[in-house]
């Protein structure tokens, strides 16, 4: 057998239970150590889907664990930066769940904390595992498009699960955090890690968090960006980036689903076909190949910081009026 990771889990969360525990189980160089929940039927159920997992009552427990590698993080928002940090400097490798932190500031102390500790610290964007996203990046580098003036991108759904987090501001809820990062994300690859010089933002508001957003962005590079984000209307997830030289089509861009991307210029219209990937296994098999193999992850920590710093602005935005 091929050399594995031990993985520890805090809280049985529904993106544990349905996504993460599940991508671990076929990732083929991790297993599923340990799982905390202070709710025995959760870890019953835990024990029902990985039966050979150790329960464990607290977090604490979890990132103590001698046996623990890498430590999952798939809590409430507003408990990202203790919790990892706290995995950090009990020696754990974390990925924790987007987005990696509240602001930049609560970043810069976890990414800190993965210095110091010499351990990996990775944002969970699962969408950049996918071909979909391979093949994007494909076309930006390729400079078919020429030079990029507008992008504009969507992530939306209709929420209708009573009782979520997503709707509770003190544990960091709210459209733009749960889905609005994805965008921000997204327009990192398109402006080559730049940040907005100029940003507006409007946003509607249910029960103190954001349930519908857009946002204008500009670019040193002339590059105007819009996004939109939201769970108070129907779905829609697409995204559409333009340059003189040709204009680029991506349904689904956060999904690992197959489909295609259309690409029109000057020379006509061209589809190209993207094959389905568990974006979710590929996700966790690199994060644990990269502690296996000593090496850098996909995502690196200097850009969850950026992405943060977009949020920050976008908040900002939203306070001033």
């Amino acid at each position: 057998m091929s050399a594995q990771i031990n993985w520890g889990i805090l809280g049985y969360a529904r993106i544990a239970r349905t996504q993460a525990i599940p991508a671990i189980l076929a990732s083929g160089n991790g297993r599923v150590h340990a799982i905390a929940s202070r709710d025995p039927a959760k870890l019953a159920e835990a024990r029902e889907q990985v039966p050979d997992v150790i329960g464990n009552a607290t977090y604490a427990e979890v990132i103590n664990d001698p046996a623990v590698t890498a430590v999952y993080v798939p809590l409430p928002n507003s408990l990202h930066r203790q919790w990892a940090i706290a995995a950090l400097d009990a020696g754990k490798h974390v990925l924790c769940e987007k987005p990696l932190a509240l602001d930049a500031a609560e970043a810069r102390e976890m990414v800190s904390a993965a210095q110091h500790n010499e351990r990996l610290l990775m944002e969970a964007f699962m969408y950049r595992y996918t071909d979909r996203t391979r093949q994007v990046k494909t076309i930006l580098d390729s400079g078919v498009l020429g030079e990029i003036h507008h992008a504009n991108i969507s992530f939306r759904f209709l929420l209708d699960r009573p009782g979520t987090i997503k709707m509770q501001p003190g544990l960091g809820g709210g459209a733009l955090y749960d889905v609005g990062v994805y965008p921000i994300n997204l327009l990192g690859l398109v402006s080559n890690g730049a940040l907005p010089s100029i940003c507006h933002a409007e946003a509607e508001f249910t029960d103190g968090v954001d349930v519908n957003a857009s946002v204008l962005l500009r670019y040193p590079s002339g590059l105007l960006a819009t996004i939109h984000c939201g769970f108070n209307a129907f779905g829609q997830m697409g995204a559409e980036i333009v340059g003189t030289q040709g204009r680029l089509v991506i349904p689904d861009p956060f999904l690992g689903d197959a489909g295609e991307l259309t690409l029109l210029t000057a020379q006509g219209t061209r589809s190209i076909p993207v094959v389905a990937t568990d974006r979710y296994a590929s996700q966790m098999r690199d994060f644990a190949a990269a502690i296996l193999q000593g090496r850098a992850p996909q995502l690196s920590p200097d850009e969850s910081i950026r992405n943060l710093e977009v949020l920050d602005m976008i908040r900002a935005s939203l306070k001033a009026h």
